[in-house]
Parts: C-alpha cells; structure tokens; sequence
C-alpha cells in the first residue's frame, strides 16, 4: 500500500544505469525528491515515490516507446553496467507500464526488459531537464555534498 494506505502497490524489478541510479540517489541525499511534510522514508520509498510521479506524467502524455526512435531505442539498450533496482507502483500503473513498453521496436539483451527500457527512457529525460534547469538557474547550488 502507499504512504496513506489507499493505493496497491507491486513491486517491480528493473534495469537503470550506474548513472542514472546515482542520480535518483544524489536527488534523495539533497532533498531535490520531496518527502511528506514531517516524514522520513527510506531511500527506495523515495525513489519509487519519484518513479510513480514520472509514470503518471509520462501516462498523462500518452507517452509510449513507440514514440522513441529506434536509434535512440538502440543506444539504451547498448549501455553496459545496468544496474537492478525495484520500484513500487501501483496496479494501473503497472498496467499502463505494461502496454507503453510493449510497443518496443528493438530486440533487447538477455535480462533486460522493454519495461526497464521505458523507464531509462523517461529517466534520462527527467535527468537532461534538471540538468537544463540547473545550467538556466543562476541561483542554483552545484556546491551541495
């Protein structure tokens, strides 16, 4: 269940980049993620809070790996150092995860899934906005630890 106790959720194995992982990590040390008003959760929580809010977004734009040239399909499925990792989603999530990445156009290595492409896909754009949003802030902290 969510943090309210409203929701189901399932957890779900997939494959991200050393760096992507490394960033959703950075995001949650620097409090860049929010966490409800007077909680702490756990890293993972965290992430999978994060993750549920880009498949939201991602299904409120009907967003799918066919609309990803295969080009681009391709060099995410070339990456070497996957990583897995579990997220929780809930059950219609899960659901809508299941047919936006089953529109693949690409053959993937032994172990990888087109569930795990989608989500890299959709991680590194979160990644190239924030780091767009970064570069155009003049305020913003690159000296954070």
């Amino acid at each position: 269940m969510d943090l309210f106790g409203k929701v189901a959720l399932v957890e779900i194995p997939i494959l991200i980049t050393a760096n992507q992982k490394t960033w959703l990590e950075t995001l949650v040390k620097k409090g860049k993620i929010a966490v409800p008003p007077g909680g702490t959760l756990p890293e993972g929580s965290v992430i999978s809070i994060f993750m549920r809010t880009l498949l939201w977004d991602s299904e409120e734009r009907r967003q799918s790996l066919e609309m990803v040239p295969e080009e681009i399909q391709k060099k995410m499925c070339e990456g070497t150092g996957l990583v897995g990792t579990k997220i929780q989603v809930s059950v219609d999530q899960k659901a809508w995860l299941d047919k936006a990445a089953a529109s693949s156009k690409v053959s993937l290595p032994p172990g990888d899934s087109p569930i795990s492409l989608f989500t890299r896909v959709l991680l590194e754009n979160a990644m190239e906005q924030q780091n767009a949003l970064e570069r155009a802030d003049p305020w913003a902290d690159d000296d954070e630890e």
